[in-house]
């Protein structure tokens, strides 16, 4: 029988999982390099490994399946921490892979050995360390089916350096079809909860539904918009959410922030993959009416119910739950939908109106520019077919909410949701345009977050991933400094220095570059950036006074603190 060695095994079963690309920095890696060229599964070779699963997050996010990274063991797998980290704060099921001291050596102080077990403990749903050659198959079938199971996330393959080397037989390490060893089954709620939930959204006069990335996850946007029209009921987002009902939608009612959102004062929320963290003020404040009646739905029992009470748990699948639902109400209103109601009418028209004010607010043709006003043009010069990456503090605040979602997962968070995590946005851009080519990609992030992974601007250029990065830069990192300006802080540590050109940076690596002072030259700009067919750095000098609506949330953070340990 014919021999197979370890590196060999790992490119035929990511092979046989539909692997086709996998994001990797080199070292220690060869022999999988070698079987993954064999089987057609493209690498893209990062220049630092938090950025290759970074990327392998962005590539999930717009597949909805999947992404792979490959470390080398030791520093390898200690730089890739923060990209896992960020993909299990996203949901994203990434298959983080890394080599490891040949296991005869353990303890003796080889040369980058590293026991990755603890560190990734609290970042992954699942850890396996293979130490047979001929349990590899069995060892890449486990993580996948762990990172794809209830709530998505990322697992660790770590694999030491003889059990990649050594050969077995062939039949030793049968590779299974995928089916065989996990279902893509959706669990579906309790048929009389689903009743009693749709019964209450249809008795309420103030329904309102609320969704985060539990939706992009389910793939559920359909059924999301089949159910709200069905039973006429405003959708608002959670930031994780934009893009699971498309913005220009008559029942989306635009985003919801700590302790504002058009469906402020629902008496009934229908809460869809929604995690209750600070983004949502922890399910407290005005946003919440005092008597609200909130139905939780989710994948990850362990969501429903945290950090605030609920009426109803619904411990299910976005997209079946909504499906039942849907056929619930329909069944209620005897195939009629439910007809406008004053309340459905304020919703639309008070997003309409806060769009307005944040354009009318965003045209400014002062200098230095306006971060609002780069944020209005690049949302304009944005079409149908654009993925919107976003990346940083101040300027996230300033843009998401102008940025018009059309289809599902068009807006991409870099920062890992509640994690906050900064610098993901080229290599997040890499990994959305190496899923989907036709697309537009664009970047937005500040400078302090541009830097921190500028370098995959070679990647970009190598691998030939033409993004737009557009860099607000007000020569300092932003939230901070005016953190300090508010509390009353010493000026230190925050400031940047305005003689570091970007776009100089970026044309150094062989990508397009262009530097904008004058809020007029900023489509103009972009249009070159997109005509020359590189991967593209605008660097944009943008007003640093310009405080966002994030900013004051320190000083409200730092108030309710010190009121709350006086009790």
């Amino acid at each position: 029988m014919a021999k197979i060695n370890g590196g060999t095994l790992i490119g035929k079963t990511l092979k046989n999982e539909g692997v086709k690309v996998a994001f990797t920095l080199c070292g220690g890696l060869s022999g999988i390099y070698d079987s993954c060229v064999d089987e057609g599964i493209e690498l893209i070779d990062m220049r630092h490994e938090q950025a290759a699963a970074n990327a392998a997050t962005g590539y999930a996010m717009a597949t909805r399946r999947p992404g792979v990274a490959m470390v080398t063991e030791g520093p390898g797998v200690i730089n890739m921490a923060p990209g896992i980290a960020t993909a299990w704060h996203a949901s994203a099921p990434v298959i983080g892979m890394c080599t490891h001291t040949a296991s005869c050596f353990d303890g003796m102080g080889a040369v980058q050995e590293f026991d990755s077990a603890d560190l990734y403990r609290s970042i992954t749903k699942w850890r396996g360390y293979c130490t047979s050659t001929s349990r590899v198959p069995e060892f890449v079938a486990t993580a996948f089916r762990h990172a794809m199971s209830a709530r998505k996330g990322p697992v660790l393959l770590d694999f030491p350096d003889d059990t990649l080397m050594l050969e077995v037989d062939e039949g030793q390490a049968p590779i299974h079809a995928p089916y065989s060893y996990r279902t893509e089954a959706r669990p579906y709620g309790d048929p009389a909860l689903i009743r009693q939930a749709a019964q209450l959204l249809l008795k309420a006069e103030k329904p309102g539904i609320l969704i985060a990335s539990g939706i992009l996850w389910a793939e559920a946007s359909e059924e999301l918009m089949r159910f709200a029209e069905i039973v006429n009921v405003p959708v608002c987002y959670a930031i994780g959410g934009k893009s699971g009902i498309p913005d220009d939608h008559p029942l989306c009612g635009g985003p919801v922030g700590y302790n504002w959102g058009t469906i402020a004062g629902a008496d009934v929320l229908l809460a869809l993959g929604v995690k209750f963290e600070e983004v949502l003020n922890y399910g407290k404040g005005d946003f919440f009416s005092p008597d609200v009646k909130l139905i939780s739905v989710n994948i990850d029992p362990a969501e429903i119910g945290r950090n605030r009470p609920i009426t109803l748990g619904i411990w299910g699948d976005a997209r079946a739950v909504l499906t039942q639902l849907a056929d619930a109400a329909g069944r209620i209103l005897g195939g009629k939908k439910r007809p406008d109601t004053d309340w459905v009418r304020y919703a639309r028209d008070t997003a309409r109106s806060i769009r307005d004010t944040l354009y009318a607010e965003a045209s400014s043709d002062m200098k230095p520019i306006d971060p609002r006003r780069l944020g209005r043009e690049v949302c304009e010069f944005a079409d149908e077919d654009t993925y919107m990456v976003m990346d940083g503090g101040d300027i996230q605040a300033h843009v998401t909410p102008m940025f018009r979602a059309t289809f599902p997962g068009s807006f991409v968070s870099a920062t890992g949701g509640s994690l906050g995590h900064l610098g993901g946005g080229i290599p997040f851009g890499i990994g959305i345009k190496t899923a989907r080519p036709d697309k537009k990609v664009i970047v937005i992030e500040g400078d302090g977050s541009f830097l921190l992974n500028a370098s995959e601007i070679d990647t970009a250029m190598r691998h030939h991933k033409q993004i737009i990065v557009i860099v607000s830069n007000d020569c300092q990192w932003g939230m901070v400094r005016h953190d300090q300006q508010l509390n009353k802080h010493k000026d230190v540590c925050s400031k940047l220095s305005e003689d570091v050109r970007y776009d100089r940076y970026a044309e150094s690596m062989g990508a397009y570059g262009e530097f904008v002072t004058d809020p007029g030259e900023i489509k103009g700009a972009l249009r070159r950036a997109y005509d020359s067919g590189l991967p593209a750095v605008l660097d944009v000098r943008t007003d640093p006074s310009v405080l966002s609506f994030a900013d004051y949330r320190g000083v409200e953070l730092r108030s309710y603190l010190l009121q709350l340990h006086k009790q």
